[in-house]
């Protein structure tokens, strides 16, 4: 690459010229989420049926309004706990769900309690200590939850649970998310608005292969059973029961073959009368919105469909409308981009009414007579600019006419909330150069009305350096978002080795103009080592239209790595680089990249750690590899071209491959099945195992984690004098 290429953006962190102490790894691991992030207002919310929103401040429940008043207490932690009837008190203000303007509900010690402002403390409900995914009607109160793999509902007020499955056994799972938490879902129970009715999934994965993760903390060691159903194999068969409160029996809707189809995206009508599923073949090249009688379980009417020959991952269920029977909003990347349709389920109008080289990310919510939504989503991308993906804007989106208005003009990443009678926006968002700030906004203009809060930056009192977000030119000749830290002591005529920071898989986005970038902060403590730390966002990642994310499609980790080089090339070209000391570290899909760099480009770096790894596309999960490679025996090809076992006899530089010793997500025979290909060709190679971990090591083991990453690369990458 020449140096034609030029950095278009560029936002920096200051350097604090009277920094007074390191970061060092430890706190910038374990003090990430706390002590060194930016001040947030805790619990921050708006209260239900009034213009006011509530925090908590030290141990007081605060309020406040729209207005120019000052915020004022609500109650404060020590008259919680004198209302509370239980003898194991409260030790910090719990979060609160407001149920109107004068009443809250919150959990505490396995039980919900509801509180009235100026009087009592009531405990509503009492969960057994082994319930788990947990899921309250926000209306009636009732609680769904599973102990086991079985199915409970506790109304609020009764003496005891409602049992509503019996054949929770090993195979057989109830009321939990299925599909391996693809396409959306994100769990496995789904209220109707009355809370007299519950869907529910039902999963059978009996044909599923076990798979046997090693326990070593027994003598001896013991196998943990999984059920993981991979690439091209038998999947699991799931049905949708629904429950009637009132009758006591589950109906099963008519779902119909086969029996390996994705069922999604559940959501009812405004009324109740219905509950709608998405039907995504196996394939994912098709899907089908249908609408079923849950008294009946037979289908109704099938209200929308959509092919797409490459894939189709639906992700968001229709948002049936209260105030406009038959009508909803459906979330489609039909013409490129993930944008809002108005459908109208009777007489199958429809109505685009967001549009354009942008796409939308979440609905934040609607006004209490569904004029108009919110909605978060990218700032367009027009040519010859940076790519828009590095923002999050909040737009105003006009129901009946699909006119649009963006409310934010501050270059960052917003985030809002809606009013429950839509008229204010909390609007919390940072940039690169700002840490963080908390506003009001008037949801017709976005005219800031309040500022709530501007965070000061946290690592004032720190030696850090500087972050900048710039493109380069990519593999397709489009451009990426990339980001560059320098070290506090950077100077220009000094040549810094690299490490690559990579993920590049679907769905992930680690560059983004907000808070130091997206980048963690153990990144700026690697920085002070005298490293410049880069991250490219390449083909494959979100929120950069339907093109760019399905070039990937078949070949997993190829167009990839052709951009991570293009990436390359550009540091290279800067005379402050030292080409010759560059090394690579990534995790899951970033620890299959940083290998198939090695692999594919030997002799390019100086060293890499790969963590959690995939190797071989076939041995991963059904649900996320044939979406993205098809099967094996569709793609023999694709599978073989991206199979890092062929290639252990490439590798020319250190590798250390890191896995969790209970990885369900990334199973440990992908790292080991690499190193025995090394062992059968004679190839040297590194690895770590930590024991009893999943796919990511958390906790106080992290310290160890990054220390064992960063020690690695030290020893290649930093001569002995520096």
């Amino acid at each position: 690459m020449n140096r034609s290429l030029v950095v278009l953006l560029t936002f920096v962190l200051p350097f604090v010229a009277n920094a007074q102490q390191a970061l060092t790894l430890q706190d910038a691991i374990l003090k990430a989420g706390t002590d060194l992030a930016p001040e947030r207002l805790k619990g921050l919310q708006w209260i239900e049926g009034s213009p006011t929103y509530s925090y908590v401040k030290n141990d007081q429940l605060m309020r406040g309004t729209i207005g120019k008043s000052a915020d004022l207490p609500i109650i404060d932690l020590a008259t919680l706990n004198v209302a509370v009837s239980d003898t194991v008190k409260l030790k910090a203000m719990p979060h609160v769900t407001w149920l109107a303007a004068d009443r809250f509900r919150f959990r505490h010690n396995g039980r919900y309690h509801v509180h009235t402002l100026g009087g009592a403390t009531t405990t509503v409900t009492a969960l057994p200590a082994e319930a788990a995914n947990e899921d309250i009607h926000p209306r009636t109160g009732s609680i769904a939850y599973t102990v086991d793999h079985d199915l409970y509902v506790q109304r609020a007020g009764a003496k005891g649970p409602e049992r509503i499955t019996k054949d929770g056994a090993d195979g057989i799972v109830n009321g939990q998310s299925v599909h391996r938490q693809e396409y959306g879902i994100t769990k496995g129970t789904f209220w109707s608005p009355t809370g007299d009715q519950l869907a529910f999934y039902r999963m059978d994965e009996r044909m599923v292969t076990p798979y046997q993760l090693e326990d070593i903390t027994t003598r001896p060691s013991s196998f943990e059973k999984i059920r993981y159903p991979m690439a091209g194999d038998s999947s699991h068969h799931v049905t949708v029961g629904v429950y009637d409160l009132h009758g006591g029996k589950t109906i099963f809707l008519r779902t119909g073959a086969p029996a390996d189809q994705y069922l999604t995206n559940i959501s009812w009508s405004a009324d109740g009368r219905y509950v709608h599923v998405v039907h995504l073949d196996r394939a994912t090249e098709n899907l089908r919105l249908v609408r079923y009688d849950p008294n009946t379980g037979q289908a109704v009417a099938t209200l929308l469909t959509e092919s797409d020959t490459t894939y189709l991952e639906p992700q968001h269920p229709a948002h049936f409308l209260k105030t406009r029977p038959g009508q909803y909003i459906w979330q489609s990347q039909r013409d490129g981009w993930n944008h809002l349709y108005r459908y109208d389920a009777d007489n199958r109008e429809v109505l685009q009414l967001t549009k354009g080289p942008w796409s939308v990310t979440d609905v934040v919510g609607f006004d209490p007579k569904e004029n108009f939504l919110i909605v978060q989503g990218t700032a367009a991308v027009l040519p010859g600019k940076p790519s828009g993906a590095t923002e999050l804007h909040l737009y105003r989106v006009e129901v009946r006419s699909g006119k649009v208005r963006r409310l934010t003009t501050e270059t960052g990443t917003h985030h809002g909330r809606l009013s429950s009678d839509g008229s204010t926006l909390i609007d919390t968002w940072s940039s690169v150069e700002v840490p963080g700030m908390v506003v009001l906004r008037d949801s017709r203009t976005g005219a800031e009305m309040k500022q709530l809060l501007r965070s000061k930056d946290p690592l004032a009192g720190h030696t850090v350096g500087k972050v900048e977000l710039l493109t380069v030119i990519g593999a397709q000749g489009d451009r990426l978002n990339a980001r560059l830290i320098k070290p506090s002591h950077f100077t220009e005529g000094h040549r810094y080795p690299v490490l690559i920071y990579v993920y590049n898989g679907p769905h992930v986005q680690l560059v983004t103009n907000s808070y130091l970038g997206g980048a963690s902060l153990w990144m700026l403590e690697a920085a002070e080592r005298g490293y410049l730390i880069w991250t490219v966002d390449g083909h494959g990642s979100g929120n950069r239209g339907k093109a760019f994310e399905q070039a990937i499609h078949r070949h997993l980790g190829e167009l990839e790595v052709d951009d991570q080089m293009q990436g390359l090339a550009f540091l290279k070209s800067l005379p402050y680089v030292d080409g010759s000391r560059i090394g690579v570290h990534g995790w899951s899909f970033g620890g299959h990249m940083t290998t198939a760099l090695l692999t594919r480009h030997p002799g390019v770096f100086k060293a890499g750690v790969a963590g959690g790894p995939v190797m071989d596309w076939s041995l991963y999960e059904v649900m996320y590899t044939e979406r993205y490679m098809d099967t094996p025996a569709e793609n023999p090809a694709g599978y073989a071209s991206t199979d890092l076992t062929k290639m252990a006899d490439h590798l020319e530089d250190p590798l250390l491959v890191i896995t969790g010793g209970k990885d369900d997500v990334v199973l440990p025979q992908h790292a080991l099945r690499f190193l025995k290909a090394c062992v059968d060709k004679g190839i040297p190679v590194d690895f770590f195992d930590y024991p009893g971990h999943g796919h990511n090591v958390r906790g106080k083991d992290r310290v160890h984690l990054m220390d064992k990453v960063l020690t690695y690369l030290d020893h290649y990458l930093r001569p002995a004098s520096e």
